[in-house]
């Protein structure tokens, strides 16, 4: 049998006024025998997906009623973060460093809404994780050896061992086997070294690396782009040169992409 999760969601949005068991939802939707299989594995889905929320007693509730939202964590080099909201058009809540437990960036969260006034709140639950691999150099601390995150947004360091592949000063791609914790550091392996960063096409290697992107694209996209040619048409574009720009990109950037531009019309101002 099917397991209707609307049914679900209906049950414990208007039936229930706090976070119910197994045996409460089975009991009012009336799934008994086999079926309460299906029911768990339902059940075990929707609160991985954060449509739902199981607490540490194992009763199930819904996110909003239980002051619970879920999000995307984005850390801060300071230790601090925010979850920037599933829900569409929610301003983002701050997370205090002793809160995040353990959260890095992209990491999917569930988080308790402590202040809704100052919009702060406690990570309580990590759904998915964002982020496997890590770049950074490869330390010797107190008989143990870490690399430091390239990433200054990363505030923990991540355990290795004795490494035959790498040496302490190289810069090396880790992965995690664990993730850290409110009480405990992540831990990982090397699995590549890497070379020293010497011109801007390895920095754009350490990135693809770092987001575990694809190094090729796929042969129809190559054998598209090659029609191209490599002359740049004028026909469908516009020359805005003459549009007053103001960027807020030092005089040494390699691009200006932070920019506004500006033109004074008949009826004010057009940004």
């Amino acid at each position: 049998m099917a397991i209707d999760k609307n049914a679900i969601f209906q049950y414990l949005k208007t039936k229930t006024s706090r976070p119910v068991s197994l045996g409460d939802i089975a009991e009012a939707l009336r799934i008994s025998g086999d079926d309460l299989r299906s029911l768990k594995k339902t059940l075990k889905s929707l609160n991985k997906s954060g449509e739902i929320v199981q607490t540490r007693s194992g009763l199930y509730g819904i996110a909003e009623e239980m002051r619970l939202t879920t999000g995307f964590f984005e850390a801060h080099r300071d230790g601090y973060g925010f979850v920037l909201p599933d829900k569409l058009g929610e301003q983002d809540y701050f997370i205090p460093p002793r809160k995040t437990s353990g959260a890095m960036s992209g990491d999917r969260v569930v988080i308790r809404v402590e202040s809704a006034g100052r919009r702060e709140g406690r990570v309580i639950k990590i759904l998915e994780r964002g982020q496997k691999n890590i770049i950074g150099k490869v330390c010797y601390g107190k008989n143990f050896y870490y690399v430091k995150p390239k990433d200054k947004k990363i505030p923990f360091d991540i355990y290795i061992g004795p490494s035959a592949r790498a040496k302490v000063g190289d810069t090396v791609l880790a992965e995690l086997t664990s993730y850290p914790t409110a009480s405990r550091p992540p831990e990982g392996k090397v699995i590549k070294v890497l070379p020293a960063v010497d011109s801007p096409g390895l920095e754009i290697d350490y990135i693809i690396e770092d987001h575990s992107l694809p190094h090729k694209f796929p042969s129809p996209v190559v054998e598209e782009a090659r029609g191209f040619g490599e002359k740049i048409s004028a026909s469908g574009r516009v020359d805005y040169r003459d549009l007053l720009t103001v960027t807020i990109d030092g005089e040494m950037a390699k691009d200006f992409d932070d920019a506004v531009s500006i033109k004074k019309t008949g009826e004010g101002f057009v940004l």
